[in-house]
């Protein structure tokens, strides 16, 4: 399938965004050369084009063709044994870069109008990235084989720490562009080999449910002929009968109007299918403790469609209630809907294939519902009161449509929304704190364009050393002290326009008068600034005597000394510059704000920030412990970031440059945009693969 021409230029601006940033991610590791990285660049690009380019990528065995055993010989073992631990590297990459990743992959099945296209042949993915390493072993000639694999293992490590804020980048950048994500069940894999018993359908999704659904599969004992366990397969010898799912239905339904796993008593039950659950029938089943059911305790037969979905959503709530970053309190909230979902997947097998499944959304909205709350929260927390009272709503709802989640939603939106607002509400008396570094920023930006356009006129060497290393200190401290507007900083950058007007040649008689007439102001400015910011008296006379010989010729109406446009430095390489890092702490009475900052000035990035108001974010803080705050605040001008979490004691100020480093490196993570559901599923793939 060809590409519609309106993707060329989206294609063209991603592969030079992918590349910038592969290299300056590279160049900020340290680890090779500028010609290493523009050889890892060159490979990265050169697969990245060869993906594009192809019409269909084949399976394993029409890509194979034409590799004989004659060719392999031909390969020395170093460059075998480099290949399969780069092979190795790709798929560890691929594992650890996620649902980013999975995104990524999906718009460019909509970009390239490629459904067949694998996950690892994404045109940024990792194997291009590898691709790139090799392309640098290549070009690095009789390096020894060991020094490639120590190197590929400080890869391994920086770039799985990295990769995932790169294609956080390049998914933001596809989405503006305007490249939706495909859906996933329209997304096959020829190139997947699959024995006949794990053969799922040519449409099933390779998101993490689905995945999850495959590796149940592949647990199974081996099946006749011709069955296909998955819902929506039409296989009927696989499914329960009618009569036996609608008392599995009716079981379920009771257990959840009892709120606990004990036996109902229900009034002309069948005793006869009573054994369809027995364990969960049982009379020494712990009412209080979460319980994970499973088809085996209800009696249903492993190669059913039912349960399938049974142990699929068993292996998630597993995963939730495992999670170490969500509070007990709101496990026990979730888990008590149990019940509820497995009502809803017995009837609806969007419930895993659809990420906005009205049933997942609320799960995930009680999550996001609960960040920032303390491990040890009690039930009496109003935000854990409101959930609780939201499930207990939910469960007493008699459907399973779509209607009675979409109500949920609406009161979990209400009840985000109203503690947003109170955080918000509470961040306010922090803003004057986080003003005084919009201040600070917007006087050293004044000094910096102060002194750069006193720069640009090319004065002598003695007042360029002059203007970098004593007036810039002069006016930062006179902008802190009287501010921008103020008397005393007009005199000072008025001083900076007087003094190199001094040095200019007076032809003109009445250009000498005027400068015997200003001289002496201009000199009592410039000799106060020094004095007030401690300029050693030797100094200060060294510097007036040099001006004093300039100004002798300028009298003489003859030509300053040139500049010296080597040693001439660019404002960006000042000390106001260094880019230190800085942490600490400002009070103002009862309030305490930590700070990220830097020891001097550093503007924002170019980009917008990519967090917004309400967020919840997970940032590194500077002793190496982990906080969890809500984006209260955003500074127009800045850019700076204030998070704020009461129920955690934390209040900081985050310059935007450092948030935007944490984000790319993976320190930092935007909860709130997470997935409890999808990542709960990931987490259960992992388990079964370890089972």
């Amino acid at each position: 399938m060809s590409i519609h021409s309106d993707a060329f230029a989206t294609l063209r601006d991603c592969r030079a965004l992918f590349i910038k940033h592969l290299g300056a991610l590279l160049q900020d590791s340290q680890l090779v050369s500028s010609h290493a990285i523009a050889a890892i660049q060159k490979g990265a690009g050169a697969y990245f084009d060869e993906i594009v380019a192809s019409e269909r990528r084949g399976n394993f065995a029409e890509e194979a063709h034409g590799l004989t055993a004659s060719r392999i010989t031909l390969l020395a073992e170093d460059d075998h044994e480099l290949g399969i631990r780069l092979d190795n590297l790709t798929a560890r990459l691929l594992e650890n870069a996620g649902s980013s990743l999975w995104k990524l992959h999906l718009r460019f099945v909509t970009l390239l109008r490629r459904p067949d296209l694998s996950n690892s042949d994404n045109p940024v993915g990792p194997k291009g990235i590898c691709r790139g390493l090799d392309t640098m072993f290549a070009a690095a000639g009789a390096t020894s084989l060991d020094d490639k694999l120590a190197l590929l293992d400080h890869f391994e490590s920086y770039l799985r720490q990295n990769l995932p804020g790169l294609y956080a980048e390049l998914n933001d950048f596809l989405d503006r562009a305007g490249i939706e994500t495909a859906q996933p069940t329209i997304v096959t894999s020829p190139d997947s080999p699959q024995t006949a018993r794990e053969a799922p359908p040519a449409t099933l999704s390779v998101n993490a449910l689905q995945a999850l659904q495959q590796a149940l599969l592949a647990n199974l004992p081996t099946q006749a002929a011709g069955s296909t366990p998955l819902a929506g397969s039409g296989a009927a010898a696989n499914l329960l009968s009618q009569s036996a799912l609608e008392q599995l239905m009716f079981r379920l339904e009771a257990l959840e109007r009892m709120g606990r796993f004990g036996p109902p008593v229900i009034p002309g039950s069948n005793p006869a299918s009573e054994p369809m659950m027995p364990a969960l029938f049982s009379e020494s089943a712990e009412p209080s403790a979460p319980k994970i059911i499973r088809s085996a305790e209800l009696g249903i037969p492993k190669t059913s469609t039912e349960s399938l979905a049974i142990d699929t959503l068993a292996l998630i709530f597993e995963a939730i209630l495992a999670d170490p970053e969500l509070p007990d309190t709101v496990k026990a909230v979730i888990s008590s809907l149990q019940i509820k979902l497995l009502r809803v997947a017995m009837k609806d097998s969007t419930l895993f294939t659809n990420p906005m499944h009205p049933a997942r959304r609320v799960i995930d909205r009680m999550a996001q519902a609960a960040l920032g709350l303390p491990s040890d929260v009690t039930a009496r927390h109003p935000v854990c009161t409101g959930l609780f009272a939201m499930a207990s709503r939910l469960r007493a709802e008699p459907g399973t449509d779509s209607a009675v989640f979409e109500s949920a939603l609406g009161e979990l939106d209400t009840q985000i929304a109203e503690r947003q607002a109170q955080l918000i509400a509470a961040a306010s008396p922090y803003l004057p704190l986080l003003d005084d570094f919009d201040r600070r920023d917007r006087i050293v930006g004044r000094v910096r364009t102060t002194i750069q356009q006193a720069l640009d006129t090319q004065p002598p060497e003695v007042a360029r050393r002059f203007l970098i290393r004593t007036w810039q200190q002069v006016l930062l401290q006179t902008g802190q002290e009287h501010g921008l507007d103020s008397a005393p900083w007009q005199a000072c950058t008025a001083a900076i326009d007087g003094l190199l007007w001094s040095f200019q040649p007076k032809a003109a008689a009445d250009d000498r008068k005027l400068l015997a007439h200003r001289l002496p102001a201009i000199l009592k400015t410039l000799k106060e600034g020094m004095q007030r910011i401690g300029t050693p008296t030797a100094e200060q006379e060294a510097f007036l005597d040099d001006c004093f010989q300039l100004q002798t010729l300028a009298l003489r109406a003859m030509p300053m000394p040139a500049a010296d446009p080597v040693a001439d430095l660019a404002v960006s390489q000042l000390p106001l510059t260094t880019g230190k890092l800085q942490a600490g702490e400002v009070r103002a009475g009862p309030l305490a704000l930590r700070t990220l900052d830097f020891a001097d000035y550093q503007p924002p990035p170019d980009q917008a920030p990519a967090c917004r108001l309400g967020d919840w974010l997970s940032i590194r803080l500077a002793d190496d412990t982990t906080g969890l705050g809500q984006v209260c605040h955003i500074s127009q001008e800045s850019q700076r970031t204030l998070l704020l979490n009461p129920d955690q004691e934390l209040a900081v100020a985050m310059h935007p440059a450092i948030l935007d480093r944490q984000l790319r490196s993976g320190d930092a993570v935007i909860r709130s945009r997470q997935s409890l559901f999808e990542n709960a599923a990931g987490r259960a793939i992992s388990q079964t693969g370890r089972n």
